[in-house]
Order: C-alpha cells, then sequence, then structure tokens
C-alpha cells in the first residue's frame, strides 16, 4: 500500500519557503527579485517561485503521494501539455486529498487537483477539461500577470504575496483576506481579473483538450453538473469559489463547443482504474466503499474490471485478503503486467506475510521497468518488510538520482536507514523529506542529529553534511529576510 498523505493545516501566513533543487543547488537558485518587491515577472522568475510555492503547497496541504496516481495524473497532463501553445517550463501535477470539487495552478507549471474531482467526473474528458483549464490560467501567466497588476498598486513582499496567492487557490475568503491585509489591494478588482482570466481559460483550455484528442462538450458538461449540485447545498462548491460560474460563461462553452467536430471518446483504463482507486481509498470510508462497488458489480453492466479493483482495494484496506485476492487473481490472469494489480497484489502478499513471494515477483517486474516508481517503491517496500534493507537502500537511492524530489522514497529510505541501524543515515534521509516539505528547521535539526552520529573518523561525511547545513540554513535565512 504505498501511498502518503501529508496532513496539516494551510496557515494564514506562509513565512517559509524552498526551491525544487537539491540543498547543495539551492543557494544559487533562489530568484534575484530585487529586495522586497519586484514588478516584472519573467518566465525564469516564475518557474523559480512557482517552485518555492509549490513546496510550501506540499508542505500546508493534505496532499496525496501514490504513485500509480501520480503516474496517471502526470501522463494525463503531460499529453494535455504537449497541445498547448506558449508553454515556457515543465509541468508538474499533484494531488490534494480532499473530497471537494477542485482544482488549482500556481506558478511556473505546478497543477493541483482535489482527489474529489476526478471522483465525481463521469468521463476522462470531464476530468481532463479541469486539467486543461488549469494548464491554460499557466500558459497565459494569468497569475504572473495578477502579481505585477497588484504590484503597480503596492509594493509586494514576497512572503505576503506568495502566502495570499496560495490561499487565494485553495481557500478563496481566506486568500482575500490575506490580499486585502497585506496589500490593501481593492477585492472587487481582483474578482474582475480572475473572471477574465477565467474566460480566457476557457477558451484556450478547450482548444487543448480538443488538440489532445478529448471531447470539447465535456467543459459544459462538468459545468452543468457543477451548477446543479450547487443548488442543493449552502456552501458554494470549492471549485466555483476559485472559478466563479455564471450561466452566461456555461452557455458560452456550449456554444463554443459545438463548433469543434462531434466525437466519441473512450475512457482509457488508467483513468477507470484511478477513479475506482480515488473512490475506494479517497472519497469513501472502506466499510461504505466495500458496500458501494458490491453495488455497482451488481448492476446491470456493472461487472467491469475498474468496479472488481475498486472492490479488491477495498477489500486489502479492510484486511480481507483472502477475499481481495481472489479479484486480484482473475484480474492478473487477464492483464498480468498491469501496475494497478500489482500494486494490490503486493499488499496482499504482505498481509499474508508472503514476502519472498513478493519479492520473486517483483524482481521481475523491476527487470521490466527499472526506476518505475510504482514498482520499486512497493519492491523496496516489501524488502523493508523482510529485512533487506540493504537491497531496498540501494533501489530508492536509484530512484532518488531520476526523481529527487519523491517524497515516498525519502520516507521508505529513512525508515530502511534506521532498521539498519545507521542513525547518521537515517536523520540525513529525514532531513531530506523535511527539506522537500518546506521544513527548515526540522530540517537542519535532523543533520545536527546525524552529525552526532557519525564515527569519528569519519572526517569527509562530517565535512560534506557540514557543508549540507550551511547551505540550508543560507538559504533559509535569505528566504526569511525576502
Amino acid at each position: 500500500m504505498i501511498r502518503l498523505a501529508v496532513k496539516s493545516t494551510l496557515a494564514s501566513s506562509l513565512l517559509i519557503f524552498c526551491l525544487q533543487t537539491t540543498p547543495a543547488q539551492a543557494v544559487n537558485k533562489l530568484p534575484d527579485i530585487g529586495g522586497n518587491a519586484f514588478s516584472t515577472l519573467t518566465p525564469e522568475k516564475e518557474k523559480q517561485l512557482g517552485d518555492v510555492m509549490m513546496r510550501q503547497t506540499r508542505g500546508s496541504l493534505p496532499m496525496v503521494y501514490d504513485p500509480l496516481l501520480d503516474e496517471y495524473i502526470n501522463a494525463l497532463g503531460n499529453r494535455l501539455v504537449a497541445r498547448a501553445n506558449d508553454v515556457k517550463f515543465p509541468f508538474k501535477f499533484y494531488w490534494v486529498n480532499n473530497r471537494h470539487i477542485n482544482a488549482f495552478a500556481t506558478l511556473g507549471g505546478n497543477i493541483a487537483s482535489h482527489t474529489g474531482t476526478l471522483a465525481v467526473a463521469d468521463s476522462e474528458s470531464e476530468f481532463a477539461s479541469v486539467i486543461a483549464h488549469e494548464i491554460a490560467h499557466v500558459t497565459q501567466r494569468h497569475i504572473a500577470r495578477f502579481v505585477e497588476a497588484q504590484n503597480q498598486r503596492a509594493p509586494l513582499t514576497i512572503a505576503s504575496l506568495l502566502g495570499a496567492i496560495v490561499l487565494a487557490t485553495v481557500n478563496p475568503e481566506a486568500g482575500m483576506a490575506a490580499m486585502m491585509a497585506s496589500q490593501g489591494a481593492a477585492q472587487q478588482s481582483a474578482i474582475n481579473f480572475t473572471r477574465s482570466n477565467e474566460q480566457e481559460a476557457d477558451r484556450i483550455g478547450m482548444n487543448i483538450l480538443a488538440e489532445a484528442g478529448f471531447d470539447p462538450n465535456a467543459v459544459p458538461l462538468f459545468f452543468t453538473k457543477l451548477s446543479e449540485q450547487s443548488r442543493f447545498v449552502n456552501q458554494q462548491l470549492a471549485f466555483l469559489q476559485t472559478h466563479p460560474l455564471s450561466q452566461a460563461r456555461v452557455s458560452d462553452t456550449r456554444l463554443r463547443a459545438q463548433q469543434y467536430p462531434q466525437r466519441f471518446v473512450p475512457d482509457s483504463q488508467d483513468f477507470t482504474l484511478s477513479k475506482a482507486r480515488v473512490l475506494a481509498r479517497y472519497q469513501h470510508n472502506t466499510k461504505d466503499a466495500i458496500t458501494i462497488f458490491n453495488r455497482k458489480l451488481g448492476e446491470p453492466g456493472g461487472n467491469t474490471r475498474a468496479n472488481r479493483y475498486g472492490l479488491a482495494v477495498a477489500l486489502l484496506d479492510d484486511k480481507q485478503y483472502d477475499a481481495a485476492l481472489a479479484h486480484i487473481d482473475d484480474l492478473l490472469q487477464q492483464d498480468p503486467h498491469n501496475l494497478y494489480y500489482l500494486d494490490v497484489y503486493t499488499d496482499i502478499l504482505i498481509g499474508q506475510q508472503k514476502y519472498q513471494q513478493a519479492l520473486d515477483m517483483l524482481q521481475q517486474a523491476y527487470l521490466l521497468r527499472p526506476n518505475n516508481q510504482v514498482v520499486t517503491l512497493n519492491y523496496a517496500n516489501v524488502a523493508i518488510k523482510s529485512g533487506s534493507y540493504g537491497l531496498a537502500i540501494h533501489l530508492l537511492r536509484n530512484l532518488l538520482f531520476y526523481k529527487d524530489d519523491n517524497i515516498l522514497a525519502y520516507d521508505l529510505l529513512s525508515e530502511a536507514y534506521k532498521l539498519q541501524e545507521d542513525f547518521a543515515k537515517y536523520y540525513e534521509a529525514r532531513s531530506d523529506l523535511f527539506y522537500q516539505l518546506a521544513n527548515y528547521p526540522k530540517a537542519i535539526d535532523d543533520l545536527n542529529e546525524a552529525l552526532n552520529h557519525l564515527k569519528p573518523d569519519a572526517r569527509l561525511e562530517n565535512r560534506r553534511i557540514e557543508a549540507k547545513k550551511r547551505q540550508l540554513q543560507a538559504e533559509f535565512d535569505r528566504l526569511q529576510r525576502m
């Protein structure tokens, strides 16, 4: 069950930030913004500040670190990005563990979706339409333009600016209050600016959607669904708070969609399995999920692979290993290399303490897909459970060489070092994990602990960790001064 949701509360003021670089490189990559304020946000600065914001967001929101879902949203997102114009930097896509419908973009090509958005999407085109809309916000540099427009009113500090933007994308009321308090900006002006951006993102996002092979009619369908749902709740849906939706806007997207050729776009298997995984694990509690998927399987046309997979996930989470195995065995026979099935089967074997069987299976999978994060993280997890700590460390260090921001890999690596009783490495791995979550004080404290556990003759290691600590402290100090 290789997944992790980091849970904490988003503070009303974001005071510390970090960059998406290794600690050794970070100091030289901080954005040069000319003191406490800036007027022109170049694409390079936008990317650097976006990485700052995303690290802070990852440390502040209940992010989902599930390699299967991560692979899906990044594959889908990059398929859409490939059809977009004015792409100035690589995009990254993330999940927030939240049952409400919402998605948001920050500076620099970082886009996050609530798990609830996938849960309510009736088709892959609907979910893709939300992601395409957020991509359009980034390619049109709406946030960057907002920053520049607000800066004309009053100079903005980095802390107040980024804190307000992150809050505005996730919690509009708190975000607007932060902007009012720190900037003295006019609320209505900001709202009008957002509405004009929404219209532009609708138009460009729909074109991206169509060019990527999805159904443009999914846009008005999804908007209509949101409008209908909002009638039956006292509080606006989160998506509607950050994406103001009027009847004129719904009608406009419906008319625009009619200009594209009609097409039937079948859902990919990855979409149906990802949605089933979200429903079973993030949208419903385990008992309810078992009931829901059993009911779906009994409905006409409901005996699908996705519903059987969703039931297997729910049964696994309920520790009904034999029942879950009955479904996964059959699914694996039909599709033996499917990573969704492989992941559940691995967790069943772990639950049954059949570690050697799991290791043999994952060794073969690793030979076919070396450094695939789903295979590698499962393989390392089983290696830790079986006491093969050296194997787990080797696998995880290789993965981090290619994907140095993988939260789960750092988490498992620190566990492996601890069980191996290599406490210097354990605290260093924990420091790297806290760095990824923008927790500088804790990262620095753990480096001090690592130094305390070094052997007296480990002079080179001592110098390396001391240098790493100095670089982290220098970056933290500089970010605080901004």
